[in-house]
């Protein structure tokens, strides 16, 4: 299995490679891998009621097992987003899937692997939620796949 942090941080750094993403985004820590960490980092509901606006947080949800002709680990990441003020999350979700990162080969960042052992991620869905306070939010809910069942490097 990849080490599921690494594909959190080169998903995270995939979509800080997308200017036209970037440039509706803060200038302050415009995109963030959310990794674990106790006692600090122990709450995802906490990191997303903490976004500020034209931030995006990249968020590890789970991992399955899929046994199918070949074993393969499946990863589920959300991206959460919030845009700047005056600003829509809507077009803000438009620019994420449509976005190409530079450096790249002049494809959206989701028909490409993020990192070396996976295969391109799937989108399974973009959804509104609520946060604590009863502020909306949109999530883009991705899977990715292990290209197989084996320990990487």
């Amino acid at each position: 299995m990849i080490k599921r942090r690494d594909l959190v941080t080169a998903m995270a750094t995939t979509l800080a490679n997308i200017p036209e993403v970037v440039a509706v985004l803060s200038s302050v820590d415009p995109v963030q891998a959310y990794i674990d960490f106790t006692p600090q980092n122990n709450s995802v509901d906490k990191a997303i009621y903490q976004m500020q606006p034209g931030q995006l947080l990249v968020v590890w949800m789970e991992t399955n097992l899929i046994i199918e002709a070949m074993s393969k680990w499946s990863h589920r990441v959300e991206i959460c987003l919030r845009s700047q003020r005056g600003d829509s999350d809507l077009d803000l979700g438009d620019l994420i899937m449509n976005g190409i990162p530079v450096p790249g080969d002049g494809l959206m960042w989701r028909l490409c692997p993020v990192m070396p052992g996976v295969l391109p991620t799937d989108v399974l869905g973009i959804a509104r939620r609520t946060d604590s306070e009863g502020v909306d939010y949109h999530v883009i809910q991705t899977e990715t796949a292990e290209t197989g069942d084996w320990p990487y490097p």
